[in-house]
């Protein structure tokens, strides 16, 4: 037992007593987080109830009920019946009596989480604080365990109860992605990891039972077929702009998200799957060529407003209701109706960070800026289809290549951290063939070799992609609408 939750029980319970009927003003024990303290940590179940409520709580399952030791939480302990104040410690419990050496203007306890005050009660000073070595502590404490700061071993426990479904890719990666959240904001990430590569290697038995199944179908399970879905949905006249942000995980996704109501913007999510390999090269020439890459294809901002302009104008649309936009949005002339538009700042951040806490500071200071560019889209009269051409993972170095090696892949964009592209299949075939000890980390797709754990080539750990893991495969597709 914590010592927060130690001082907590002592105040609020009594040996002789297994019924404790407590006013608790601020709501602190009210939260989930505490009430789920107070269980793992004491045995003691908390409820709030009703007069009547308790009344019957108290004939059914108290009376019947003599093991267990409960809390009850109420508005008004004054009005108790006399059977049940005999039975019962009654007290008020008010939860600033724990900060007292703190600055009480400096804290909201709105805002504090059960983690978050088991930090403050822990570093409490003996002399009173000031305001502003309050507001320090407050913010450590922030930082390490914020909002979403459960204690990391709960996270990785909400972490294994997901049911992952691949057949639900939405539902999943959307609860995987909230855990990530939690821990990477406290710079735990780390310790999610044997959680995370569990997860992994179902995704990778989905990879391989369905993947080449998910490239043919209709619908855009993969990011080549997105064209396609756009053409079908919006009709011509109608505008829609498609946002390509490189690098875009779906957890960093679900920061981005948060800032969508201030802004008036509603969010239909989807996800969906990147090319393999998951780099810029393959998966994102994919998106603006709508159909599989092609081998010889340079990337560059030039070539791909080619694809997207022949994409639409071999449909009917004139040149001049196209428009294709990289880094910098310019205006938008009125009589456009296709617009593509591409940034890079989340790539940048993820090949530049040093930790995936770094990267969540980068998203969430990317992500305030990003959304007002989101909603000057929307203002123009589009529906946006939000999208990336792969997320990324963080990689710990595995070795070098050999020259031998190096000479026999394809001269353009064939060599990444996570990825090589081989200049034909008998050349790949013998690298695979030379690496016994670990074939099973890769996949072997197409004249590719990507891996599917969190491994890369080089000898440096990184964040990085083109490979099959989960965190870079499955990506955001969204469609943004202005709040009716």
């Amino acid at each position: 037992m914590d010592s927060l939750l130690q001082c907590i029980v002592k105040e609020i319970t009594r040996q002789y007593r297994r019924l404790s009927v407590i006013s608790n003003p601020d709501g602190f024990l009210r939260r989930k987080d505490t009430i789920r303290a107070m269980k793992e940590q004491a045995d003691i179940t908390v409820l709030s109830f009703s007069q009547l409520e308790l009344r019957v709580w108290f004939e059914t399952v108290f009376k019947e009920d003599t093991a267990n030791r409960f809390v009850v939480l109420m508005d008004d302990t004054t009005k108790l019946v006399a059977d049940i104040y005999n039975q019962a410690f009654v007290t008020v419990f008010k939860t600033r009596d724990l900060l007292l050496t703190y600055n009480q203007q400096a804290i909201d306890l709105n805002k504090i989480t059960y983690q978050m005050m088991a930090h403050l009660f822990e570093n409490k000073s003996v002399a009173l604080m000031d305001r502003q070595k309050t507001i320090s502590v407050m913010e450590s404490a922030e930082i390490m365990y914020g909002k979403d700061g459960e204690d990391i071993s709960i996270v990785k426990q909400n972490l294994m109860g997901i049911v992952i479904d691949w057949q639900k890719p939405l539902q999943t990666i959307e609860q995987i992605s909230k855990q990530i959240v939690k821990a990477v904001k406290q710079g735990k990430y780390k310790e999610l990891e044997p959680e995370i590569a569990y997860i992994n290697q179902s995704f990778q038995q989905h990879l391989n039972a369905r993947y080449r199944q998910l490239i043919t179908a209709t619908g855009p399970r993969v990011v080549h077929k997105i064209l396609a879905h756009i053409e079908r949905t919006y009709s011509i006249g109608s505008k829609v702009a498609l946002v390509v942000v490189d690098g875009l995980s779906y957890w960093q996704y679900t920061i981005l998200e948060e800032y969508f109501a201030d802004e008036g913007i509603v969010a239909h999510n989807g996800v969906c799957h990147a090319w393999i390999p998951s780099v810029t090269q393959q998966s994102r020439q994919a998106i603006f060529r709508g159909a599989a890459p092609e081998r010889n294809y340079i990337q560059n901002p030039s070539n791909e407003e080619k694809l997207w302009r022949n994409y639409w104008c071999s449909r009917n649309y004139e040149d001049f209701h196209v428009k294709y936009a990289y880094e910098n949005l310019p205006d938008i002339p009125h009589e456009v109706e296709r617009l593509a538009f591409v940034t890079m700042t989340v790539d940048d951040d993820m090949h530049s960070a040093h930790s995936m806490k770094q990267l969540f500071n980068d998203t969430e200071e990317w992500a305030k800026n990003f959304v007002k560019t989101l909603k000057s889209i929307i203002d123009k009269g589009f529906e946006i289809i939000l999208t990336a051409d792969h997320g990324g993972v963080p990689s710990y170095g595995w070795g070098n290549l050999s020259q031998h090696e190096k000479a026999a892949l394809y001269e353009t964009g064939s060599r990444g951290l996570r990825h090589l592209i081989f200049n034909n299949l008998a050349t790949q075939e013998n690298f695979v063939q030379s690496h016994p000890d670990i074939i099973e980390q890769w996949m072997v797709y197409g004249d590719s070799v990507v891996w599917r754990n969190n491994k890369c080539f080089g000898t440096s750990d990184c964040i990085s992609h083109g490979g099959s893991h989960v965190l870079e495969m499955l990506v955001p597709l969204a469609t943004l609408k202005k709040q009716v």
